[in-house]
């Protein structure tokens, strides 16, 4: 998902698709929790009572799936364009790396696959280092960003 902010400079949010929210992710566990445990307390009250702690392992797994996937979709780029530089903000979780750039010298590269069915890279290049920037889009969203970053860099 692209994100367009236009202000003293162009900045360019940069996040992957979310089926759920944090709030939806609870949801949807409360509600598989409660019927699991309705499902297992059953069958323990019919003299089955080995099926509780499965039960209760399985949805310790499932919430601990369901965590690591929304703080792993968490993760963000913001891409800023002012009139002396380029900027690159890899947010993750608690970790941030910037990459900082001369605007003039800063050329974003949309490399075509080697292979039939692999993903194009989208870098950004100067002075001899690269970054590569909508690793988290599809190959369809990475194309529609390489041609509105270099539309964008030639405005200032």
């Amino acid at each position: 998902m692209i994100q367009f902010k236009e202000g003293e400079c162009k900045e360019f949010i940069i996040k992957p698709n979310n089926s759920l929210s944090w709030r939806g992710n609870k949801v949807f566990f409360f509600m598989l929790f409660f019927v699991s445990f309705f499902i297992a307390i059953s069958f323990a009250m019919a003299g089955m009572w080995l099926i509780v702690p499965f039960t209760g392992l399985e949805m310790l797994l499932l919430g601990s799936a369901l965590t690591y996937c929304y703080l792993k979709n968490s993760q963000c780029e913001i891409v800023k364009i002012d009139e002396k530089k380029v900027s690159v903000s890899l947010i993750k979780m608690r970790d941030t790396k910037v990459f900082d750039c001369n605007r003039y010298w800063a050329k974003f590269i949309l490399n075509k696959p080697q292979l039939k069915g692999y993903p194009h890279k989208l870098l950004l290049r100067s002075a001899g280092r690269e970054m590569e920037i909508g690793a988290l889009l599809t190959d369809d969203e990475r194309i529609k960003l390489a041609g509105m970053l270099k539309e964008n860099i030639k405005q200032f």
